[in-house]
């Protein structure tokens, strides 16, 4: 049933459609029947609103983690990296000395694979967008690609492991190397 949760469109669409004809009918019958495939469809779309998957939950995790670094909140991204990780808050800083991220610079062709336990996730995805390189001064578009992992830390997910990968090949890169 998750593949309703993650994206509940395609049977809101069909529900609503087959609503529409019920009406066009118009028999007194078809006209309850047509309330009662509306009702489904708004049911299904609150039901989507209200559950939230781990792969959503990681999605809003990277979506936030994007949003402190256009800031340059290095606090808030420390909050986002486990506490075993420490190596990968070093980075995080480092990286936040060398660029500035504009607030155009979005996510893109997320994929996220959650455990079978659900207790882990992987995340693939696209960062592209303007930055700015802090000792040039010279804005640039970046286009990037990352692969990230994450573990579930009681309610809170927590970002383990970043492997940024070539964009067009998905060899692995340097995280913070020039492309």
């Amino acid at each position: 049933m998750s593949w309703i949760t993650e994206n509940p469109w395609p049977l809101i669409m069909i529900l609503s459609g087959v609503a529409a004809v019920l009406l066009i009918l118009a028999e007194s019958r078809t006209r309850m029947l047509a309330v009662a495939f509306v009702g489904m469809a708004v049911g299904l779309y609150f039901l989507e609103a209200w559950i939230v998957t781990p792969a959503e939950h990681v999605e809003g995790r990277l979506g936030s983690l994007l949003d402190n670094f256009k800031s340059e909140n290095l606090s808030a991204i420390g909050e986002h990296i486990d506490d075993g990780s420490l190596k990968l808050r070093e980075t995080a800083e480092q990286g936040l000395k060398l660029v500035i991220l504009d607030k155009g610079f979005h996510l893109q062709d997320l994929k996220i694979t959650v455990s079978d336990d659900g207790q882990a996730a992987d995340a693939e995805l696209r960062a592209n967008g303007t930055m700015t390189v802090r000792q040039a001064n010279t804005p640039y578009h970046a286009s990037t690609r990352w692969k990230t992992r994450w573990v579930n830390r009681g309610n809170t997910w927590k970002l383990t492991e970043v492997q940024r990968l070539n964009p067009v090949t998905g060899e692995q890169l340097g995280i913070l190397a020039a492309q």
